[in-house]
């Protein structure tokens, strides 16, 4: 990743990275992002702390007039909901958002923003000053989308990408400009907790949902996922099995589709909602799913044993 910037005041980077049950798979962006920003000549200084999924963030923080915040997430954990852990993070943002230049890098591409907590909407953002805080910005929406109100703070959405980073940097350097950007809003409050739909869909009415918006890749791992349990370790195995150059954002498609559901255990840890994976199974030809379950029984034991045994059996004859 190649940054450019333009000559203007360093400032010190804060990179917040959302260590919640999704985002395990992200952990080489992160690093690629803090080796690549390091360097760019624009930050005296980058610091990594985590946010959980609680909603409070760990590690050193440092107040300064230079220091910016890059928050990395793909705002699906339940810090970016409704509920104790959102209140708590949505404060500890917006606080930030008052006094300081914060965007959030969204590491799933921008067709699937709308599945997640931070949407953001694509338009114009104005930076009065060099370095203005969040509250400054003004944003103007392509679609003449009315503005989300008075007490709500504009942030700034991006992908990982050159483009996305120097429009971003441009804001930070100069005043007076004008860059394009995707924009999300923090509200004053958060609101009352919501029953998730897809607990209220059949398994049939979940796959034909998944298929009708997913990419041919995520369709496709979804079906030799459903050969095993879908724990996070295993699905990554099992992708770069199905695809020679496997893509994050595929495996993402498949864990924010609704068709899996956390279960008690390590972060990552799923499993997929009832009928969903026999469903799927359907989907797979016979000799590609051999070589999944193959790779399964190759593999540990805890990969092994949650083996869908009957309907993988019933698919291979």
């Amino acid at each position: 990743m190649t940054i450019r910037t333009n000559t203007g005041p360093a400032y010190r980077l804060q990179i917040i990275f959302d260590a919640g049950p999704t985002m395990s798979m992200w952990r080489p962006l992160l690093r690629r992002l803090r080796q690549s920003l390091a360097h760019n000549g624009l930050f005296e200084g980058v610091t990594v702390s985590v946010l959980t999924a609680d909603g409070t963030v760990r590690g050193r923080q440092v107040e300064d007039d230079r220091l910016v915040t890059l928050v990395l997430s793909d705002c699906s954990g339940p810090q970016w909901y409704p509920g104790p852990a959102g209140e708590r993070w949505y404060e500890t943002l917006r606080s930030w958002a008052c006094v300081r230049p914060v965007a959030v890098v969204q590491p799933l591409p921008e067709r699937m923003w709308r599945r997640t907590a931070l949407p953001g909407t694509p338009g114009r953002v104005h930076a009065p000053a060099a370095g203005s805080a969040n509250s400054g910005l003004i944003f103007t929406a392509y679609d003449g989308t009315p503005h989300a109100g008075a007490d709500s703070i504009p942030v700034p959405v991006l992908e990982p990408s050159s483009v996305w980073l120097e429009n971003w940097f441009t804001l930070l350097g100069s005043g007076g400009t004008e860059v394009p950007a995707a924009v999300a809003f923090i509200p004053q409050a958060l609101p009352a907790e919501e029953t998730a739909s897809p607990a209220r869909l059949t398994a049939e009415e979940l796959v034909l949902r998944f298929r009708a918006t997913a990419s041919p890749e995520a369709f496709r791992l979804a079906g030799h996922l459903a050969a095993g349990v879908p724990h996070l370790p295993v699905m990554q195995q099992v992708h770069r099995s199905v695809e020679t150059a496997p893509c994050p954002s595929h495996l993402a498609e498949v864990i924010l589709s609704g068709l899996l559901r956390a279960v008690p255990g390590p972060p990552g840890t799923y499993s997929f909602r009832e009928g969903v994976a026999s469903v799927l199974l359907r989907t797979v030809p016979r000799s590609s799913l051999s070589r999944t379950v193959a790779l399964l029984r190759r593999a540990e034991p805890s990969a092994r044993r949650p083996l869908v045994a009957a309907e993988v059996s019933r698919r291979l004859r």
